[in-house]
């Protein structure tokens, strides 16, 4: 299978596309300042313990307190009949990992179980255990790197072996183990002069998070639109990842580095609840906060046959598709996927496990339940990060908020790649931007620092002017005027 990892640079914003045999699997976006907190850690003091709820509100600094759940709080073992109380006490401070962001009105997620990420491993401090991805499944690599992580731990701390480290040599894993042991070493002694709420450690910025977290050895190629991009993924896969240095690419000439694989349309498609299947039939997705539901239709098919057969091929498109639609929207927590009812048990066997098939080829921790006696399927999908829909749009004021639309900050951001795009082909002389008030607004005062960035960087002049009329997804760029 080829794999390429296509990568967009911009001043405040970075997007990533995972192309797998010419066809984009996942895709990534993050903003400044919305950038994810997921593995940071804090010395937080416990405001609030709700034994009603088995949790705790724990203050990391944030403006808005963490939850700490009962499950995050237990340090070790689960026990008989313990409580929020025995782990959490108000006014302690205690030291906590952001395990999943914030969500619409919740605030990030909590877990006292502290862990470190490496390239191929994963620090667990305070807990002794040795484990492996269970992604890698030759039992013999199993055994070896289990070994290698074991030789590695010492006595504050073990290891999980990350799926990355399939097939790594025994330096590699020693010298992550190395590092890990170090950053805890760094952490304690900031956690020990810290005055809570303080960052105790911080992620890596998301171009090297994104190569840590995302990119393997079997990529085929990663291309990437900013020198300055380049430079840094050069100096990660030097340290990391030297079997990658030839493969990284600079994107030149007038081409966007998305254009080739269509990877915008992409995204707008990931937007939309509806997505067409190859037969005629259709998914057409919702997300709440609680459960996101897939809905499986027949639509327009017309291969004819009996209805059995018309909803059985339906249904295996379906048990393909809706695998890969979960990873381009990023959609966590509960998911139940209504398939056209079957009568052949044979058929409902056989688009079960295109469906688990389809599901092994995830990152994320996913698990297929199985039926439910409503006949719907459920999976549950671990969910860290806000899905792309909330990354990229906004509770429409028009209908009340029951639907979404662009946001100004993601029209403007357009128009940015725009701009890009346009000074390649066009001619010397300023650019001119025609677009809706709010969107110039954007682009005029919180973006006015990455449009700086950007003109600088085009050596060009850009001209702003609001166009009435003019919708979010609308604008023009006149070139020389």
């Amino acid at each position: 299978m080829s794999e390429r990892l296509l990568i967009d640079v911009m001043p405040g914003e970075i997007r990533a596309a995972l192309v797998a045999d010419g066809r984009v699997v996942e895709l990534f976006v993050e903003r400044r300042g919305r950038e994810s907190l997921v593995g940071n850690l804090y010395l937080g003091r416990v405001e609030r313990v709700l034994d009603g709820m088995d949790a705790a509100f724990v203050d990391i600094g944030l403006g808005r307190s963490g939850f700490l759940g009962l499950d995050g709080a237990r340090t070790g073992e689960r026990g008989d009949s313990d409580r929020i109380g025995d782990y959490a006490v108000e006014g302690e401070a205690i030291a906590v990992q952001v395990v999943r962001d914030a969500v619409g009105r919740k605030g990030v997620q909590l877990s006292r179980r502290l862990s470190l990420a490496g390239r191929y491993l994963v620090h667990t401090p305070g807990r002794f255990r040795i484990a492996v991805s269970r992604q890698i499944a030759d039992e013999e690599e199993r055994e070896r790197l289990e070994a290698l992580a074991g030789s590695a731990a010492d006595a504050d701390g073990g290891f999980i072996v990350r799926t990355a480290a399939d097939g790594a040599g025994e330096e590699e894993i020693a010298a992550d183990a190395a590092y890990l042991q170090r950053l805890r070493s760094d952490i304690d002694a900031k956690k020990a002069g810290a005055s809570p709420p303080a960052l105790l450690h911080e992620e890596p910025p998301p171009l090297l998070r994104l190569f840590r977290d995302r990119v393997r050895e079997t990529t085929d190629e990663i291309v990437i639109d900013s020198p300055g991009g380049l430079a840094a993924a050069r100096g990660y896969c030097k340290r990391f990842l030297p079997a990658l240095e030839g493969r990284l690419r600079l994107q030149t000439g007038p081409e966007h580095v998305f254009d080739a694989d269509e990877v915008d349309a992409e995204f707008e498609r990931a937007l939309a609840p509806r997505f067409p299947l190859p037969s005629g039939g259709e998914l057409v997705i919702e997300s709440t906060e609680a459960l996101t539901a897939i809905d499986v239709n027949s639509g327009r098919f017309t291969g004819g046959g009996r209805l059995e057969e018309t909803a059985f091929r339906t249904n295996l498109e379906a048990a393909e598709e809706a695998p890969r639609q979960l990873r381009l929207r990023n959609i966590g927590g509960l998911i139940l996927i209504d398939f056209i009812h079957m009568r052949d048990e044979s058929h409902w066997g056989r688009v079960l496990e295109a469906l688990g098939g389809a599901l092994a080829g995830d990152r994320a921790n996913v698990r297929l339940i199985g039926r439910t006696g409503a006949g719907l399927v459920e999976i549950t999908r671990r969910r860290q990060r806000d899905s792309l829909e909330r990354a990229l749009t906004q509770p429409c004021a028009e209908c009340g908020g029951n639907g979404r639309t662009v946001s100004a900050e993601t029209a403007a951001l357009r128009i940015m790649r725009a701009l890009k795009r346009e000074a390649r082909k066009a001619g010397p002389g300023a650019l001119t931007v025609a677009a809706a008030g709010d969107v110039v607004d954007v682009l005029e005062d919180p973006a006015a620092p990455a449009m700086s960035e950007l003109a600088a960087v085009l050596g060009r002049r850009i001209a702003l002017e609001r166009a009435p009329g003019y919708g979010r997804e609308t604008f023009d760029i006149v070139a020389g005027g």
